[in-house]
């Protein structure tokens, strides 16, 4: 049963890919993007048990091993040939935050978080923004397929607010030793 959830975990994760690379060429130009990223528990792929990660402000998936290593990241090519990196994590928000957190890029500005589905033929670069908001949605781990999208390995800083807690950052290097 792990290893069927695990498969399909995985092949959502692919197929967001191949949608995602449509549109990669505001990344690293510094695009401003205004609000945030408000998912639904329909956005959710269920409820999940602790997975053993570390938790940070109530989420889990943002501190992993390995991804420092620059084969955590998929190379995609964007307009004009321009290469761009994407991280895929699986993020995880706990139900003692209820009734949802807040994960946010606060550095380097050129990063974007994407999570849900694209809409048409919205790309990960359009439909990205800095914050994504994830919903509480049961009594376990509620779950949540994206990821990150760089112009180079980078050292990101998240910070993680819910409605009650006080925001606690954390820095994560993705493909950047």
């Amino acid at each position: 049963m792990v290893v069927v959830g695990a498969a399909l975990i995985v092949a959502g994760c692919l197929a967001m890919l191949g949608r995602w690379i449509q549109d990669l060429s505001d990344v690293g130009h510094g695009a401003a993007r205004s609000g945030a990223i408000v998912l639904t528990c329909a956005d959710s792929v269920g409820q999940q048990g602790r997975g053993g990660e570390t938790v940070v402000g109530g989420v889990e998936g943002l501190i992993l091993p390995g991804s420092a290593e620059p084969a955590a990241l998929t190379p995609v090519l964007g307009a004009g040939g321009r290469r761009y990196d994407v991280y895929k994590a699986f993020l995880a928000v706990s139900a003692a935050d209820a009734p949802y957190a807040t994960v946010s890029i606060v550095s380097p500005t050129t990063a974007r978080l994407y999570y849900g589905r694209p809409l048409g033929d919205q790309g990960i670069v359009r439909a990205g923004r800095r914050q994504v908001r994830l919903p509480v949605c049961g009594r376990r781990f509620s779950g949540y397929v994206g990821g990150v999208v760089l112009a180079a390995p980078s050292h990101v800083t998240f910070e993680v607010t819910t409605p009650r807690g006080h925001p606690v950052r954390v820095d994560v290097s993705i493909g950047a030793g």
